[in-house]
């Protein structure tokens, strides 16, 4: 029995659709984007925008972020268990001198839920909060190392559109590549060129529920670099899991 309130998951495809595209929305364009009837969107936008979690731009009739939603981001930053996984992370940034991740596999997508810099001047870009196709991100191919074919072509039923040039589009290639012997899982320019990335999967009870990656620009990818990367990620997955059951993946 489908036991999900119809009125709240309306409320939350709004904030879902403009947090995902970082976008201003029209009252039309979430309708259609939505394919809810403005008649029925216009008293919960006006009720987000009372409340401030959307604000809306008189001039330009559009709505964006309020400021209820930064709060709300912050609060979690700030957390107990948050402030503990970060502070992990910024460890292995130390350690490698390079940026780090952490994101959830959620419907295809890798979400990145945090991220630490490296002090190198040349370094990947990212925020958190951003999505990417989980199949050209190591830390996608972490959490997805258990899909057969099948499950995969569910998952992506338009196929594996290319992010960059170096984007695997072919199933079984990633299929194979899955299920390669080893613990860290590899990309190297599918997501963002001139970068590469190595992940390690996150476990509770058993069952990958996160990753952790670490970023590098290729041209300060070397075998040492790789063997300071692999040992500060394989160090530290046993203190993730240790906090990671505090949070609801």
């Amino acid at each position: 029995m489908n036991t999900q309130h119809k009125p709240t998951l309306r409320v939350l495809s709004v904030l879902q659709l403009i947090s995902e595209n970082q976008h201003k929305y029209s009252l039309s364009e979430i309708s259609r984007s939505l394919d809810i009837p403005a008649s029925t969107l216009l008293p919960i936008l006006h009720t987000l925008r009372d409340q401030k979690y959307l604000e809306f731009n008189e001039r330009e009739q559009d709505y964006s972020f309020g400021i209820r939603l930064f709060e709300i981001g912050s609060r979690m930053q700030s957390s107990t268990a948050y402030s503990e996984i970060t502070a992990i992370m910024s460890g292995i940034s130390e350690v490698c001198n390079e940026t780090c991740h952490l994101g959830v596999l959620d419907q295809g997508d890798i979400l990145y839920l945090a991220k630490t810099d490296s002090t190198q001047p040349i370094r990947m870009t990212s925020m958190v909060g951003k999505r990417i196709p989980a199949y050209a991100t190591a830390l996608g191919k972490a959490l997805l190392r258990n899909a057969s074919i099948e499950s995969l072509k569910q998952l992506y039923p338009q196929g594996l559109k290319p992010i960059t040039a170096y984007t695997l589009t072919d199933f079984e290639k990633l299929y194979a590549q899955l299920h390669a012997d080893g613990l860290f899982t590899y990309e190297s320019e599918e997501a963002c060129e001139d970068v590469c990335c190595t992940a390690i999967p996150i476990y509770r009870n058993g069952i990958p529920v996160a990753a952790c990656s670490v970023s590098v620009p290729l041209f300060r990818w070397t075998a040492q670099k790789r063997a300071v990367v692999e040992g500060a990620l394989k160090e530290s997955v046993g203190q993730f899991e240790k906090i990671i059951h505090y949070f609801v993946f």
